[in-house]
């Protein structure tokens, strides 16, 4: 029984008759390889007794699946075999029939979903993934048509990119060209591809969070966003170039803020009534920012048309660049529970002080 006590031990076919050199060396390799198992009296009972009791559970075990386990003994030997698929198998072979069955079933389970793949990802959700990102990219012009329209005082351009992110799912810079096309236009060539895509990320996204349900895995695997990102390239001696390369304190904060601007308003647009609030909420505005940057920034807020609504320990934001404003200056004293609000008013050219309205009516 060299085969159950050394598996990875090489023997001659036992199917012809053997010379005396490979047999004699296949005796000294299982002599050598079991030279420190005990093999006296006791350790050999105890072996015998365990082989039976976990013979038993392997009986009522297979039995509950229609199997049999059969132990015989032979010249002291405990011998087990399984009936399986019809005939009795040692564990060894066993073993190996199992790993077939598995992996035939595996196949079977592929093709499954496979089907699952082309009746439902590739014909409704990879629809919808198409739909998203043609928004998405939309979005993203019209963005650029904002900053095209309203450029900075500065004379600086910018314009947004929306693309493949640094860590992008293995694969997607194969099929985001297709992903970006109707299904009805696939070819053959083309399903089988973003089939494939989409199946190795539920799988490896199942694989790397093994508890988590189903829904929760599908809604991260099949999230775009996180296959995308966004990059800010301003135009440089007429090529666009990255934004974030040697600039001015001013011109870094133009950088980042102008695209902010831009992508709010263009999400505004989507508004039907023209006149709805185009609102944008900012606390301690700008702050670190040097005068001549808070004043670009604030008109920028005037060019792309928003109503501003925002708290800051110093900025009054009475800057040529802004056309009007209202305020509320804030002042407290310690050990008095109030707040005195003064309201102003600066209309683009001076600031004034307001009355205050009660907001009660009398009668």
């Amino acid at each position: 029984m060299p085969l159950v006590a050394l598996p990875e031990l090489r023997v001659p076919d036992p199917s012809g008759p053997w010379s005396v050199t490979p047999a004699v060396a296949l005796a000294r390799t299982v002599n050598a390889e079991l030279d420190g198992v005990d093999d006296g009296d006791t350790p050999w009972e105890r072996v015998q007794k365990k082989v039976a009791d976990e013979h038993k559970l392997l009986s009522d075990a297979m039995a509950r699946q229609g199997h049999s386990a059969g132990l015989t003994v032979t010249e002291g030997v405990m011998l087990v075999d399984v009936r399986f698929q019809g005939r009795a198998r040692d564990i060894p072979d066993l073993v190996d029939a199992l790993a077939r069955e598995t992996a035939e079933r595996a196949q079977l389970l592929s093709a499954k979903e496979r089907e699952v793949l082309e009746n439902h990802l590739l014909n409704e959700v990879a629809g919808t993934l198409h739909e998203l990102i043609a928004a998405a990219e939309g979005e993203v012009a019209r963005m650029n048509e904002e900053l095209e329209s309203r450029p900075t005082s500065t004379g600086m351009r910018l314009r947004l990119v929306w693309k493949t992110a640094r860590n992008a799912p293995e694969g997607l810079d194969r099929i985001r060209g297709r992903l970006r096309q109707t299904v009805d236009a696939w070819s053959q060539e083309d399903r089988t591809a973003v089939g494939s895509f989409l199946q190795e990320r539920i799988a490896r996204e199942h694989a790397d969070n093994p508890a988590a349900g189903w829904i929760e895995a599908l809604t991260r695997a099949l999230d775009y966003r996180g296959w995308h990102e966004f990059a800010i390239q301003r135009l440089q001696e007429g090529q666009w170039r990255p934004a974030t390369g040697p600039a001015s304190g001013g011109e870094r904060v133009l950088a980042a803020s102008v695209p902010l601007f831009a992508a709010a308003s263009a999400h505004y647009k989507s508004a039907g009534n023209p006149h709805a609030p185009r609102l944008v909420a900012l606390d301690e505005a700008f702050a670190g920012v040097d005068d001549d940057s808070r004043a670009k920034c604030l008109g920028l807020l005037a060019t792309f048309d928003m109503d501003v609504v925002m708290t800051s320990e110093r900025e009054w934001g009475c800057y040529p660049q802004v056309p009007g404003l209202a305020i509320a200056q804030l002042s407290r004293r310690d050990g008095v529970d109030a707040v005195l609000v003064t309201p102003w008013r600066w209309d683009g050219r001076e600031r004034r002080r307001t009355e205050r309205h009660s907001g009660r009516r009398d009668g």
